[in-house]
């Protein structure tokens, strides 16, 4: 009877994946303590305002921010995000405003770090991401958002586009 030695040494293809998966767990090991080995291995994700952290980038500063906190299957969070949404593009510029979706895998350690519990829950945290928040219990129109910005950081205060000025 006629057998071959079918080891996983003797196999070209076999030494060859056993010899890559070395070199790239030996790159992992190695690469924090050498910032001159880099040979494009690591991964950066970075998703528009998103880190690998799974935090934002604006909550890396003191600057103020507006958040709002939802469920897509939330009702109430189903009526109030194009509310929101107008009124983060006509604060562009003038206030750091996010919505995140609080039940998405990459936010699961901000959720947990800021403990949401219900939706929306929606937040001004004047000095970026932290323990210092005020929550925010207005109405959920464009307009009660925007006048709560106004009054909480001093912005022009703007007026959705089918809202009369009282006079």
């Amino acid at each position: 009877m006629n057998m071959k030695n079918t080891s996983a040494i003797s196999n070209p293809l076999m030494i060859i994946v056993f010899l890559l998966i070395a070199l790239i767990i030996i790159l992992a090991i190695f690469r924090p303590a050498s910032p001159f080995l880099n040979l494009g291995f690591g991964i950066n994700a970075h998703i528009g305002d998103l880190k690998g952290s799974f935090e934002f980038e604006a909550f890396d500063n003191s600057e103020p921010m507006f958040v709002m906190y939802f469920a897509e299957w939330c009702g109430h969070c189903k009526r109030t995000k194009p509310e929101f949404k107008k009124l983060m593009d006509e604060y562009k510029g003038h206030v750091k405003i996010q919505m995140v979706d609080a039940e998405a895998p990459e936010h699961k350690d901000l959720v947990k770090s800021q403990n949401i519990k219900g939706f929306p829950t929606i937040r001004y945290y004047p000095s970026g991401l932290g323990e210092n928040y005020q929550e925010y219990n207005g109405g959920r129109t464009y307009f009660d958002f925007s006048q709560y910005l106004n009054q909480v950081t001093g912005t022009l205060n703007k007026m959705p586009d089918n809202a009369a000025p009282v006079a």
